[in-house]
C-alpha cells in the first residue's frame, strides 16, 4: 500500500497520468488527434449532408445525420479532453484538420441522397475500422482510453448499422437523384 502511494505523490503535475501507465503517451496523443480530426470532419459532413436533404419525405434522414454530427461533435470533445489529461493538446487548427483526419470531406451540391448515404456509410465504416485498431494497440496499456475508444466504437457501429439500412432502403426503392 505504501509503494502504490508513494508512485502515486510523484510527479503530481501529471494529473490522472499515473507510473502504471504503460502506454507511449507521445504516439498515443497523435493517435487520439488524428481520431479528433477525423471526428470533426465527420461531423462536419453529416451537418453538411443533412443541410443538402431537403425533400419533406426524407426528413427523418436529415433529423439523423444532424444526431449523428451532434454526437461526432461530442466524440471529438471526449477525445480532446483525453488528449489534455495525458499532457497534450488537442489539434483543432482548420489548416490541418485535413491532414490528420483518416476521412475525406465530400459533398454533394445537386442533394444526391444516394451518394450522401453512401459517403457517409464508407465514412463511418473508416471510423470503425479506425477506432477497432485503434483500440486494440493500446490494448491494457491505458485502460482509460481503451473504454473511450470503445465508447466511440459502438456509436460508430450504431451509426453504421442505420446508415446500411438507409442505403439498402434506398437501393430497394431505386435511386433517387434530387430528393
Amino acid at each position: 500500500m505504501r509503494e502504490v502511494r508513494d508512485r502515486a505523490l510523484f510527479d503530481l503535475d501529471d494529473g490522472p497520468v499515473t507510473p502504471s501507465n504503460r502506454a507511449e503517451l507521445t504516439a498515443l496523443a497523435h493517435l487520439l488527434n488524428a481520431l479528433l480530426a477525423s471526428m470533426v470532419v465527420s461531423s462536419l459532413q453529416y451537418e453538411q449532408h443533412a443541410l443538402l436533404v431537403r425533400a419533406p419525405s426524407y426528413r427523418p434522414v436529415a433529423e439523423f445525420l444532424y444526431a449523428c454530427a451532434d454526437r461526432d461533435r461530442a466524440g471529438a470533445r471526449m477525445l480532446a479532453v483525453r488528449i489534455g489529461q495525458l499532457g497534450f493538446v488537442a489539434e483543432y487548427d482548420p489548416q490541418h484538420l485535413p491532414a490528420w483526419s483518416r476521412l475525406t470531406f465530400q459533398t454533394f451540391p445537386d442533394g444526391d441522397l444516394a451518394g450522401i448515404v453512401t459517403q457517409d456509410l464508407v465514412g463511418v465504416r473508416i471510423l470503425v475500422q479506425t477506432l477497432q485498431e485503434a483500440a486494440r494497440w493500446v490494448g491494457a496499456d491505458d485502460p482509460t482510453t481503451r473504454r473511450l475508444l470503445e465508447r466511440l466504437l459502438e456509436d460508430k457501429e450504431a451509426q453504421a448499422d442505420e446508415l446500411s439500412a438507409q442505403s439498402q432502403a434506398r437501393t430497394a426503392t431505386g435511386p433517387t437523384a434530387h430528393p
